[in-house]
């Protein structure tokens, strides 16, 4: 094979020179979130993205409405890039559990982050007995058999006991309704209303504190009545547990739109306590641990 010409080697070298003058630009403004606008081919215009997590599987998510994605067992989370920048609804939801609606601001260049969570419709009570009945299954009753005592019953019982004086107990502490440093957060309750302070390193600030790189320093947890208590939700730092009069509710702190609020049980007279990743509650002398 003959070499090529001098004339067409200069050719191709000019030809590679003006692809690559035409096309990095065009490549910095795609990873930048630039597309081009078909209305106008010369004007393009920027866009941001929308990264949505999920802790399960099964579960669809929209944006506007639109169906963008399912999670599944291996992807529980989504990326949506090339988004408008402007005000955007999402919303998450799966049979069986209930709902979480979002409306996020997305930013040219910025991908907007949010974490989702939806509890049970129905969530499952599990009453833990107080005593065993040592009769064995299938004899008759004996009236001189005494029920043992359940110790699993009697150690949840116990977080729920007044403190005695001069002792402590930092669960009894973040469920009480005084304030209290939450994995860096610090939790007031003034009057019933939840007031939450970032206080750890600013890089480290959570990203529902912040919008674009406008951070603020307080959210308020916004709720129909007065909290009684709180504490975080076993394994997350961004929604808390609480009490109000009329029953135990999960809130996210996230405030760019109205707090997503989940029942738990929507009844009075309920306590709860978290133990060991669990929440437990009770009513009266029953002690109940909540399902999964």
């Amino acid at each position: 094979m003959k070499p090529l010409s001098k004339n067409k080697r200069r050719g191709y070298f000019i030809s590679l020179c003006i692809v690559f003058v035409i096309g990095a630009p065009l490549f910095v403004l795609n990873a930048r979130g630039y597309r081009l606008n078909w209305n106008n081919v010369l004007k393009p215009s920027q866009t941001g993205g929308l990264y949505i997590s999920t802790d399960q599987s099964g579960i669809e998510i929209y944006v506007d409405r639109l169906l963008v994605k399912e999670t599944s067992i291996v992807q529980k989370s989504i990326f949506v890039p090339d988004i408008k920048p402007g005000m955007h609804e999402v919303n998450v939801s799966k049979d069986g559990l209930q709902s979480w609606n979002k409306t996020l601001k997305v930013f040219p260049e910025i991908v907007t982050e949010a974490r989702s969570f939806l509890m049970k419709s129905s969530p499952e009570l599990l009453e833990i007995p107080r005593f065993f009945n040592p009769q064995t299954p299938g004899a008759a009753t004996s009236s001189k058999e005494i029920p043992l005592r359940n110790m699993e019953y009697d150690a949840i019982n116990a977080l729920f006991l007044p403190l005695a004086v001069g002792t402590t107990s930092s669960k009894a502490a973040t469920t009480s309704p005084d304030d209290k440093i939450l994995n860096n957060m610090l939790v007031k309750n003034d009057t019933g209303k939840l007031h939450v302070f970032w206080t750890g390193k600013i890089d480290l600030i959570p990203n529902y504190f912040c919008e674009n790189i406008v951070c603020k320093s307080e959210i308020i947890v916004n709720t129909a009545s007065r909290v009684l208590s709180y504490d975080l939700f076993p394994g997350r730092n961004d929604i808390l547990i609480l009490r109000l009069a009329d029953g135990i509710y999960v809130s996210e702190i996230d405030d760019r739109s109205p707090q997503n609020i989940q029942k738990i049980v929507s009844e009075p007279g309920y306590d709860f306590r978290t133990k060991d990743g669990k929440i437990y509650l009770k009513r009266d002398e029953k002690i109940y641990a909540v399902s999964p």
